[in-house]
């Protein structure tokens, strides 16, 4: 395991714990994975069921980026985590799920949380939590969710935690890092997925497809042909009434005959 990534056996969120490390000073790529969670959590408040036998892993991350381009990071960190996967040997049958779910045959595989704060010192950071099902199933759905499936569910042969942790870690901290240099090479008016939009639109699911958006609340925005997501995150819908773009804290996306 790296030297910057710590294992423990339980803790109430690793991300909780690295929020409050990095308000501290914790430096970029400093990693806690925890073999169980008491109190995970996905975006908007959702539980995250964190049992023994999964993936739950929380990396901080200091990108010299523009604040502002700190929600490309979910993005960036999803297709880090599922070409992590795809070099294990894994990924034949995962995709990700706008704006940042792992999904396989319809059920949700993992999830990305990333929340942005800022130090003692006032200097933004990110903290990016990743859950990925892996020997572990949970049963209970949530309301307007996908239930969920695991890499066993998969694959026969699965690597074991420990391996998948020290290499979604490095996937994810190199990703950033790369996507950093990219970024800042670019004009300052492109929006945070530039870098890294082809790759990231190739491996959603959905595409072409007809879709229902719904707003956090569960009421319909929108139907229509999911046709892509640009620069910005914004999934853009083809409805009777023209292109629309939605951003992913307004809206979330499920298949029309869901």
């Amino acid at each position: 395991m790296d030297a910057k990534l710590t294992i423990v056996d339980v803790t109430g969120s690793t991300n909780d714990d690295l929020l409050e490390a990095g308000k501290q000073g914790a430096p970029h790529g400093t990693g806690l994975a925890a073999r169980a969670q008491t109190a995970g959590r996905g975006r908007r408040g959702h539980k995250w069921d964190s049992t023994a036998g999964n993936l739950l892993l929380s990396i901080v991350l200091r990108p010299c980026v523009n604040p502002a381009k700190y929600s490309g990071l979910a993005a960036v960190s999803g297709l880090a985590v599922l070409e992590a996967l795809e070099k294990q040997g894994l990924a034949n049958e995962i995709g990700l799920k706008w704006p940042n779910d792992l999904v396989a045959r319809g059920r949700k595989l993992g999830g990305i949380l990333v929340e942005a704060a800022r130090d003692n010192e006032g200097k933004p950071f990110a903290v990016c939590g990743i859950g990925v099902n892996v020997n572990y199933v949970p049963s209970e759905v949530p309301d307007g969710g996908l239930a969920a499936i695991g890499l066993s569910d998969l694959n026969k042969n699965v690597p074991t935690v420990d391996t998948l942790l020290d290499a979604v870690y490095h996937a994810v901290v190199e990703g950033v890092d790369t996507w950093e240099k990219c970024l800042n090479t670019m004009e300052s008016s492109v929006g945070p997925l530039a870098p890294i939009l082809d790759d990231y639109v190739a491996r959603l699911n959905w595409i072409g497809n007809h879709v229902i958006a719904r707003s956090p609340a569960g009421e319909e925005l929108a139907r229509g042909i999911f046709r892509t997501v640009d620069d910005y995150g914004r999934a853009n819908i083809e409805t009777e009434g023209g292109l629309r773009a939605f951003h992913f804290e307004e809206a979330s996306l499920r298949p029309l005959s869901a």
